[in-house]
Order: structure tokens, then sequence, then C-alpha cells
């Protein structure tokens, strides 16, 4: 059984109005992955992903790369936010 991790981040560049968050859905569904993407004020995505490590490492990655169209200038690490029950992934 593999054990459940958190990762939170944001990224920032032309990641809004390019489809972002809808690819951050597909490749965290697709790895099996809960979790969020929201629309920062200031322009950035923050990112929540919960799951399998190794997944979280591999969807992150992919996540970076971002759909065509955007460009990730920097990728910041978040504090977790306090645990609690999630189910799918949503967008905000």
């Amino acid at each position: 059984m593999s054990s459940r991790h958190i990762i939170r981040f944001s990224v920032a560049g032309r990641v809004q109005g390019v489809g972002f968050r809808a690819h951050c859905r597909r490749v965290a569904l697709a790895a099996g992955l809960m979790g969020w993407a929201k629309n920062c004020a200031d322009g950035s995505v923050d990112i929540l992903l919960m799951g399998d490590e190794q997944a979280i490492i591999k969807a992150r990655q992919q996540i970076i790369i971002g759909p065509t169209g955007s460009r990730v200038d920097r990728v910041t690490d978040l504090p977790k936010p306090a645990p609690r029950a999630l189910e799918g992934f949503t967008i905000g």
C-alpha cells in the first residue's frame, strides 16, 4: 500500500488564461492524485497535490511543463495546509 503525501506549490509566468489549471487537473487525475489548482490575484496558480509520493514527483514535473501557450517562469514551494479530506481534483 502506498503512503499519502502532500505538496503545495505555486507557478508564475503565463499561467492564467491558457488552460493551465485544466492541464493540472488532467495530469493529477491521470496520476491518481487528488488536490486543487487555483488562480491567485498576483497572476500565479496555487497547486496542491496529494497521493503517492512518486506519482506526485512525476506529476509536478509534467505540470511545470504546462500546456501549449503557457510559460512557467518561477516555481515556489508553499506551506502545506492543515490535513483534510479531499476528493478528486478541483479547479478554483
